[in-house]
């Protein structure tokens, strides 16, 4: 980022920080290099750049940095070890699927602040991520519609001041092989205009038989130069993707034992000639923002997308103890889905009774398509110990599900945020949001239309104490709404969720910022949720409640040493109402009730070893269970660990996750079906820059 903006963006905020000595170090910093390296300072995802250290609320944080030094191939990968957060509980069926808090929000994707669909169908590409942030619990205030347990924003990479190339070279297990690309060039006389363009492509085979994943990734941007007051960035993506779905593996033979014995983990309940899944995503944006000479700041974000994601799949019907076949049922799915998303803010600093006000107006809208065409198709069953494949077009004859359907949300929301310095050390952050919402229903079934208009207020109070340069005590209390597009038996759309949190918590950092912090207690309860029945039929009136304890930390000991923990601890996480018989006072799916997660790379700065890099980590999870099946999935351990040399301009690495190759569940589907954890993995990676 130019210098100019740079001090446009200090001019802008400093008055909120004029008396603080740490505060504005932390500000320069991210403004000009954009990330925050090993261990981040700010955020970038509460409609405007803040220092974790003085945000009310729980905010987790993966730079660049990290996404490269975890090896993340997926979004999954990315976040997980992010606390509060259970990354891929249904395995690598090629989605985006987590937990925050206790629930699940794989829906909950946004970029750059925008949601990017009604649904996650089609999965996110790392490639052209500056950074991911994890922003836990319900935020209607900051988000508008958002799910209750928390979303994930992720941030793209735009052009910076600078010229430089990076290839990225990668070969590993299951025939990985991978290339990306990240060139940015300024223009020649601006101290502004600058593009970038970030591609990737990837082709890796699965530990099960006949399932891969192929992927291809491009993305350009370009920053305009408009004056020193006024910055427009517009970025493009492109993200293909071709796999086949690893759809888990029967109960009785993997977690629960089949008096034919074990079935190899390596099992394919599909069949080969399957055609596999093709996602196709395509957007682009721009972000503007300009410096009115009366010190007010004005911001637009927009962004168009469309989603397309065709193929099949095979699920299992029944599993028994006492048998060596399963019934399966055969899935013909396309899905396509058209978002256009905008958020316009106005903010300004003001004293007032000597108080510093930092207000911001703002007005957010979406329209979003889905339109869905699922049809069953028959398939015979699959002797799982000696499994004998058809081999032929088994989904020529097919029926349409009545789950098909088009749904059109269309929401629009005004909000109002007040962050106040009560004193130097006092922060009281106030917001206040209304939002209308509209969801059409035409059944691709039977025609039947139905639809829904709602409206809601939400907002969030929240007081930050920094009690000195060391620690800063927070309560917070925050609400959400979202609509609801699913469908009852009738055709009937849904009533929106609701949701509200109370968040008690601090946050620390060294004075040099060279470690942050924080620990964080919360209770968060979700209302009018939509569950199934053994039939798949869909009800609402639900209610559940989750409450436990996050901590984290990110410390830089040594300049050459930097270690990363957290864990998270959830004994409760239950269902508190619900329409279904025997569900109430049941935990919830795939929740653990701790999570530990640990990693440390040191590196060699003199002697002979000067250039080396060593590194390990471990990440853990306790038992689950569910109101959902009647098995118990055990706790893991797995252990991860690195090598590797940087030469500045060249680096070599080789990782390992889950070096001893532990065989492990991560999570479970059905009393039918269960997930499979990842296998051992070890690449070679090379890292050119010129």
């Amino acid at each position: 980022m130019p210098s100019s903006l740079a001090l446009a963006i200090l001019s802008v905020i400093q008055p909120a920080f004029a008396e603080d000595n740490v505060l504005p170090t932390i500000t320069l910093t991210a403004a000009n290099s954009q990330s925050d390296g090993d261990v981040p300072t700010t955020t970038q995802s509460l409609k405007s750049e803040q220092p974790l250290f003085k945000t009310a609320k729980s905010v987790s944080v993966v730079t660049k940095e990290q996404i490269e030094k975890k090896q993340a191939m997926n979004l999954t990968d990315a976040i997980q070890g992010v606390a509060g957060v259970i990354s891929a509980p249904l395995g690598r069926r090629g989605a985006d699927d987590f937990i925050i808090r206790g629930q699940l929000s794989s829906d909950a994707i946004y970029v750059d602040g925008l949601r990017q669909a009604q649904a996650s169908d089609s999965p996110s590409n790392i490639t052209g991520l500056e950074r991911i942030e994890v922003v836990k619990g319900p935020d209607s205030m900051d988000f508008g519609q958002t799910a209750p347990g928390g979303i994930v924003n992720l941030v793209t990479k735009r052009p910076v001041q600078g010229d430089f190339n990076q290839l990225d070279l990668r070969y590993g297990s299951h025939n990985l092989r991978q290339i990306g690309v990240d060139t940015n060039h300024t223009i020649e006389g601006s101290d502004k205009a600058a593009w970038r363009l970030n591609a990737n492509y990837s082709d890796q085979d699965d530990a099960t038989d006949h399932v891969y994943f192929k992927n291809f990734y491009i993305s350009p941007s370009y920053n305009f130069d408009l004056g020193d007051q006024t910055d427009l960035s517009v970025i493009a993506s492109y993200n293909h993707k071709e796999y086949v779905r690893q759809q888990g593996l029967p109960v009785y033979g993997s977690i629960l034992p089949n008096n034919n014995g074990q079935v190899s983990r390596h099992l394919f309940i599909g069949e080969p000639s399957v055609d596999p899944y093709l996602s196709d995503s395509m957007r682009i944006g721009y972000n503007l923002k300009h410096i009115f000479d009366d010190g007010w700041t004005f911001k637009q974000n927009f962004a168009v997308q469309n989603s397309r994601l065709d193929g099949q799949a095979v699920f299992i019907n029944k599993s028994t103890a006492n048998s060596s076949t399963i019934t399966r049922q055969g899935r013909d799915q396309h899905y396509d889905d058209v978002n256009f998303s905008i958020d316009n803010n106005i903010a300004k600093t003001v004293e007032l009774g000597n108080m510093q006000h930092h207000l911001m107006l703002g007005l957010d809208g979406m329209h979003d398509t889905r339109d869905i065409w699922n049809y069953n198709c028959t398939i015979t069953a699959l002797n799982i110990y000696a499994p004998r494949y058809a081999n032929q077009d088994w989904c020529a004859t097919k029926a349409l599900r009545s789950d098909s359907v088009e749904t059109t949300l269309k929401t629009m929301g005004v909000y109002f945020k007040d962050q106040v310095d009560v004193t130097d050390r006092l922060n009281i952050n106030l917001g206040l949001r209304h939002d209308w919402a509209s969801v059409d229903a035409k059944s691709n079934y039977n025609d039947n239309e139905s639809s829904k208009s709602s409206q809601a207020f939400s907002g969030s109070i929240a007081g930050l104490y920094t009690y000195n340069d060391w620690v800063s005590p927070y309560v917070s209390y925050s609400t959400s709404f979202l609509p609801v597009t699913d469908v009852d038996v009738d055709g009937n759309v849904f009533d929106p969720e609701k949701a509200k949190q109370y968040e008690v918590g601090l946050k620390f950092q060294a004075l040099d910022q060279r470690l942050q912090a924080s620990l964080a207690w919360f209770d968060l309860t979700r209302f009018n949720v939509v569950s199934s029945d053994a039939n798949g039929d869909k009800y609402q009136t639900g209610e559940e409640n989750t409450q436990g304890i996050e901590t984290e930390l990110a410390v830089r000991i040594l300049p050459n040493w930097v270690v990363s923990a957290n864990y998270s601890y959830l004994p409760t996480a239950r269902i508190v109402d619900n329409e279904i018989s025997g569900y109430e006072g049941k935990r919830l799916n795939n929740v653990s009730e701790q999570m530990f997660n640990l990693n440390t790379r040191y590196q060699f700065n003199q002697g002979a070893l000067q250039g080396w890099f060593i590194g390990a980590g471990v990440r853990s999870e306790s038992k689950k269970s569910s109101y959902k099946y009647d098995y118990t999935l055990p706790g893991y351990a797995l252990f991860d660990a690195e090598m590797g040399y940087d030469a500045g301009t060249w680096q070599a690495s080789v990782n390992a996750k889950n070096i001893f190759d532990k065989e492990y569940y991560a999570g479970g589907l059905s009393n039918n079906v269960v997930t499979v954890g990842d296998e051992r993995q070890v690449n070679f990676n090379l890292r050119y820059k010129f």
